[in-house]
């Protein structure tokens, strides 16, 4: 992920650009629309063949796979609207995160991890509108490595290994990326014929060109291809973006849809899954204050998330006995589900240094938002994150265990609300980074974890359907998870060392909490690191293949309902999670098919 401080914030000049951005926004409707589906006439009690819950980058490729089959009706229920003409800009894409289009989830202060945060709690940002995350995140395009599903193999089967998912992730992508369509041995990995586009920057940022440099004079390699799975090293990320416009399944397949057999419900939230004789009959759901209830007649497939598919299954009796009777729901069947929740732990440091780095003209910036609302071009219409990736230890040199996400921030740009905001520290925390670049840049260096031992759970604080659900992150439960931590942390901030920064008379900022004091080297890092542990957002595993979920994604002991989201990861994957969240759905769309003998 990339941590995106200073830009399209809520005050300062990039504040006035977003400002000025959203002051066009009126006058430019045409350019920033989206032919989003319209929202379902349905009448409760209404039949259908297959009820999609959840209209997420899982959902809204699941639900336009079905709707391809003319003879069946499809029902996809989103619990939030239509997104805001916002998503679709890439520059703007840190903008939603903690408003009404977020779920705003939280974690539960565990007494040990992220004490340093405030609260005390990790913020788990979410997309709450159609397209879900997919219409939230930073559009990053990565798959994890293969011995990511050849871990998933061992658990659920062979048809999850390496060589069986690529078809799936190659099917909806459309690679456009210069760097890598005219290297053959790249294109043996990637797609040209899908519906998503995956592309290169339009233009390649000045900032990252130095700081890749710097890496390269580190030592690791340069490479053009992120997700190629046999050479790893330092480079630029392709991106969903298509024609300076954020490209997802919602814009790429769901949008496209215009057959009179999918019937999309937004602002609806199910409550709970319909169950008769262990089978799945339906859902029951609340629109306008309103319950209601739809019927499948073949399947419910639940896309709802990593955090809202274990709350349904909870809610409707599907979970640890222990759980379910405790909070006195009856219960349907005694499944591990919320049980191995996982995500990826990033520990942010920052170096400060002088002028020189990050570009900030904000003459030319402004002038980029007229440019943007004109042809779709200049800094609004593309990312250009980049990404460092570093093998384990005395491991497979061409598997990554960590990552660095570098950006750069111009001076005087860091806010204490952006900070508070976004990663969730305290404002005595924040006042620090501030104070710091107040004179100087600052250079973001998030170190994250690909490949945690760490597990943690999703429960409930009660049966209300409103309220969120229970969240124990469970970060750095297991020691093993810590060892490595404070030597990639150290390779990380060496940076400082390079020729380039050495001449900009870069140092780090110590943002340690005070507690730690008492500790020195490698120890004072990895109580600094324990004490700000944040999430990745890549929370996968709470219902597990091989655990929750046969192999083809039904819900074990229980016919009529399945799972198709990042919830079914056995294990998180080495990278960003959303492109494997789509492949996902394009499996389940062929498994539906198949068990239902329905053959296009």
């Amino acid at each position: 992920m990339t941590i995106t401080l200073g830009a399209c914030a809520s005050s300062g000049a990039a504040g006035a650009t977003v400002a000025a951005a959203l002051q066009f926004f009126a006058a430019a409707q045409c350019l920033l629309n989206e032919p989003y589906p319209r929202q379902a006439d349905v009448t409760d009690g209404s039949h259908f063949d297959f009820i999609v819950v959840g209209g997420g980058s899982a959902g809204a490729a699941l639900a336009a796979r079905l709707a391809e089959l003319p003879q069946y009706d499809v029902l996809l229920i989103e619990a939030g609207p239509d997104p805001p003409r916002e998503t679709i800009v890439p520059g703007l894409r840190e903008t939603l995160k903690g408003s009404r289009y977020d779920w705003n989830f939280t974690t539960v202060d565990d007494g040990y991890s992220s004490q340093a945060l405030e609260g005390h709690r990790q913020k788990q940002p979410r997309g709450r509108m159609l397209g879900g995350s997919g219409s939230l995140n930073d559009m990053v395009y990565a798959r994890g490595h293969p011995v990511d599903y050849e871990e998933w193999a061992r658990v659920a089967g062979c048809a999850w290994n390496w060589t069986n998912v690529l078809p799936y992730f190659m099917r909806t992508e459309r690679m456009t990326d210069a760097r890598i369509i005219n290297n053959t041995e790249l294109m043996k990995f990637h797609g040209t014929r899908g519906e998503i586009e995956v592309s290169g920057a339009a233009s390649t940022d000045g900032p990252n060109t130095k700081l890749l440099n710097a890496f390269r004079e580190m030592g690791f390699k340069i490479v053009d291809d992120m997700t190629y799975p046999y050479s790893i090293g330092a480079g630029r990320f392709s991106h969903t973006i298509r024609s300076g416009r954020r490209d997802s399944s919602l814009t790429a397949l769901l949008n496209k849809v215009h057959t009179n057999n999918l019937h999309v419900l937004k602002d609806t939230l199910v409550t709970k899954i319909l169950i008769e004789n262990n089978t799945a009959v339906g859902v029951q759901a609340l629109s306008d204050g309103k319950q209601l209830h739809f019927y499948a007649d073949k399947e419910v497939i639940l896309s709802a998330g990593t955090f809202n598919t274990p709350k349904l299954l909870l809610l409707s009796g599907i979970g640890p006995q222990e759980i379910l009777d405790e909070l006195e729901i009856e219960v349907v069947q005694d499944l591990p589900v919320g049980e191995g929740l996982q995500d990826h732990v990033m520990v942010i440091n920052f170096i400060a240094a002088e002028n020189g780095t990050c570009e900030r003209n904000e003459r030319a910036q402004a002038f980029d938002v007229i440019k943007y609302l004109y042809d779709r071009t200049g800094f609004l219409s593309y990312s250009d994150s980049i990404g460092v990736y570093m093998p384990q230890n005395y491991k497979d040199p061409n598997v990554p265990y960590f990552a660095i996400y570098p950006s750069c921030v111009p001076q005087a740009l860091i806010t204490v609300d952006q900070c508070t905001s976004i990663l969730g520290y305290t404002n005595e925390t924040c006042m620090k980074l501030v104070k710091a670049n107040e004179q100087y840049e600052i250079i973001v260096l998030p170190v994250v974890l690909l490949k945690p031992r760490s597990r943690g759970k999703v429960t409930l604080y009660s049966t209300d359907p409103l309220q969120n659900p229970k969240i124990l992150s469970g970060t750095f439960s297991n020691s093993a998870d810590m060892e490595e931590f404070p030597d990639a942390i150290q390779t990380a901030l060496s940076l400082v060392n390079t020729t380039y920064f050495r001449d900009k008379a870069a140092h780090v900022v110590d943002l340690s909490p005070a507690e730690c004091g008492r500790e020195a080297g490698p120890a004072r890092a990895a109580c600094a690191a324990r004490a700000a542990a944040l999430p990745a957002w890549h929370a996968v595993g709470t219902a597990a293949l091989g655990a929750v979920l046969d192999a083809r994604l039904r819900v074990r002991g229980l016919a009529g309902l399945r799972v198709a989201d990042a919830s079914v990861m056995p294990a998180v994957v080495r990278g960003n999670t959303n492109a494997p969240v789509i492949m996902i759905a394009e499996k389940a769309a062929d498994y539906i098919k198949e068990d239902h003998q329905i053959y296009v």
